[in-house]
Order: structure tokens, then sequence, then C-alpha cells
């Protein structure tokens, strides 16, 4: 079978949701898949064509600033997909997210090709992020597909379905984590030593948009309390983006320049490293956003975890459980703090909740076992196209 992947993060691209991309198209071609990857390719208006065993890769040109990417993504689909289906002739497409969707839909339906939709989720807490939920709200219930896949039963029940979606069309598989990459057994002693300068080292990297930049501050201004009660200790900060000078800012006013460190862009090959350092990684979530794949790479990695509260990941329960990793309370610094210092005054609490978190990360959102679900659905409606 030949899969058309549409996806608009993918290598060489150092983001989370490029990695979840890689691992998920590697795991399809290990159970022979042939597969045709429609991606985009940042700051140049070419199409590039890479070829590898049963790997095609087709990367679009892209030449708007970053926050109107994914419509001109949209809009270059419709162009390069007839002609990719000339080419390679594959068997059904699966549009990754929902801008290649619409044409992908339409495509699919003329030439009579299953198509399948995921999306990760849906936000309305910045202005961009309204933005774009509202074009989800036109769009979605608008498209031709066989089969909605959400990454959580939270947005898909809170939204898509009140959306008009059809519920018989529609289904949850989480997004994943590639555990070969994200795991207990990696070394971080050299990022350790690089890190040195506290006894203990806490962290947390995103990239530094709007909403997440929001959560990062809650976590700067926690360690204002964290410092009351213990004193030997280092706040790692990774990422860049445009709140950056404005978290600096935030921190210098704090009077904490000497607690936290801005570790800056953090490649995503290094992230496993980073994450195997460190004493505890801290995440704070301002709004519900079951399809974090960071959050899932944080949990595999058997470090302690505070996380927070609320809706932030993918699956039917995306609320994450109490046995896994310290909770907190939404946009609430003392929450953080109470978190963080339960696990520095506790280890034995902290290798427990770790060791949780690993057997639940590989039970629920390996790789190996996400694609699993996928290929059965691609059999499943592939079925409905073969002649009587």
């Amino acid at each position: 079978m030949k899969i058309c992947f549409l996806t608009h993060a993918f290598p060489p691209a150092e983001t989370a949701a490029a990695s979840y991309s890689n691992s998920f198209v590697s795991e399809l071609l290990k159970n022979d898949f042939e597969v045709v990857v429609i991606t985009s390719k940042r700051k140049d208006s070419t199409n590039v064509i890479e070829h590898q065993d049963n790997l095609s890769v087709y990367r679009v040109g892209f030449q708007l600033p970053i926050f109107a990417d994914f419509f001109e993504f949209m809009m270059k689909v419709s162009t390069i997909l007839k002609g990719v289906h000339k080419i390679e002739n594959f068997d059904l497409v699966h549009s990754e997210h929902l801008f290649p969707a619409p044409y992908a839909g339409k495509f699919a339906k003329d030439n009579r090709l299953p198509h399948i939709v995921t999306i990760e989720g849906v936000s309305n807490v910045s202005p961009y992020s309204k933005f774009l939920f509202e074009v989800h709200k036109l769009l979605l219930p608008r498209i031709s597909y066989d089969v909605l896949v959400s990454w959580g039963r939270y947005v898909l029940e809170k939204y898509f379905l009140k959306w008009g979606v059809n519920e018989n069309k529609s289904m949850v598989i989480p997004g994943a984590v590639d555990t070969k990459m994200f795991n207990p057994n990696v070394d971080g002693s050299f990022v350790r030593d690089k890190l040195a300068g506290a006894e203990k080292i806490i962290f947390t990297a995103k990239p530094m948009y709007l909403t997440n930049a929001l959560g990062m501050a809650h976590i700067i201004k926690a360690m204002k309390l964290v410092a009351n009660e213990f004193q030997d200790f280092k706040l790692v900060v990774g990422g860049d983006g445009r709140m950056y000078n404005k978290l600096v800012n935030l921190t210098n006013r704090l009077g904490l320049a000497d607690k936290v460190k801005f570790e800056g862009w953090i490649p995503q090959k290094e992230m496993p490293k980073h994450y195997k350092a460190v004493d505890i990684i801290v995440d704070s979530f301002i709004f519900t956003h079951p399809g974090s794949i960071t959050a899932l790479e944080s949990l595999a990695s058997g470090t302690p975890n505070v996380l927070t509260e609320i809706e932030c990941l993918p699956g039917e329960i995306n609320v994450p459980p109490k046995d896994i990793a310290i909770l907190s309370k939404p946009a609430d610094e003392k929450s953080i703090a109470d978190g963080i210092l339960t696990l520095l005054d506790d280890e034995k609490l902290g290798k427990k909740i770790s060791k949780n978190a690993v057997k639940f990360i590989e039970k629920n959102f390996s790789i190996e076992n996400v694609v699993k679900r996928y290929i059965n659905l691609y059999d499943e409606v592939l079925d409905k196209y073969q002649p009587a």
C-alpha cells in the first residue's frame, strides 16, 4: 500500500511536531508501506523532490511569513497533489492537520481514493489561536473525508461534534512518542556537566510564542516561591521566539537572574539528553491542549514531571493521571512551586511517579502502538473502495 502523507512539519525541521511526523512515517516504512510525503520547505519558493527506498518527499517552497504559511501550504497543495499522484499513484491520502485537507479531500473524492484527516487539537486563547479556531470551525464540517481522527476525546466532543462533524465518521487516535528516542536509558551526563552550577536542576522548554510564554511566566514566578524553601537549584529554560526578551525581563525584575538560565533554542535531537540530565521537568498549560507531544516526550524520559491538572494529554482521558506526575493548578505559581518542592523533598516519590509515567507512555503512546491503529484504519477504509 502506498500512502500520501500531507504534513506541515517534517525534518529537517527541529520541532516536536516534525519529530512525530518523522517517527510516524518511519514506522509505516518498517511495516512495508510505501510513503509519499508532501511537506513544506521554508524560505524558498522552489519545490524539491527526494527519493529514498520506499519513501518519496516532495517539499513545497514557502515565501509567506510564518503566521501565514499554513494558508500558503493549503493553496500550494491544490496545485501539487494532482501532479504527484500521476508520478506516485498512491492508494490513500492522509492529511495531518487541517490545512491540506480541503483540497486533499476534493482530490481524493474525485479520484475515488480514501481520505483520512488527523487533527491534533484547537485552542482559542491568543488572537492568532482564536483565528485558527474559527477557521477549523468553518472548514471541518465541510471537508470530504472517510474518517476524521482527533488526537483527544475532549476536543472531539467539546468542539468537533458540536460543529457538525459526523460522529459516525470520527474517532480518537492519540499522538505518539518515539520511545527509542525518549526513554530512561538516554545518557544525559554531558548535558548535566554543561548545566552544572546547582544541586538540583529544574527544566522547562517550549517555543516562546504567546500562550506558551504565559505558561512559562508562571513557572518563572514560581521559582521565587521555591527559593524561599530551597536555595541550591537552577531553572533551565529552553526555547526561543518573540516572547523571549519578555521572559528574560520578567526574570530580572523578580531578581532571579542567578536562579534562571535561558538556554535558547535546543535542537530536537538534543531534547532527550536534556530531559534525562535534569532533576525535575515542569510544564504549565494555561488552556486545554489535549495534544501535547512535549508532555509525552518528557513523561517518557524517566525524569519526574510537574504537569498541569488540565486536559493536556492526547487520547481518551486527557487530564494526566495523578500517579504519573505531580499535578499543579492551571496558571497558579504557588501550586507549581508546591509541586516542585514536593519532588525536591521526596526523591522516592519522584522515582515512583517517573517509573509509572514511562509504563503509561509505553502502553498508550508508543509510536509502534499508535501506527498499528492507523494501519488497521487504512485497511478498513481501503476495503470500502475495492470492487465488489
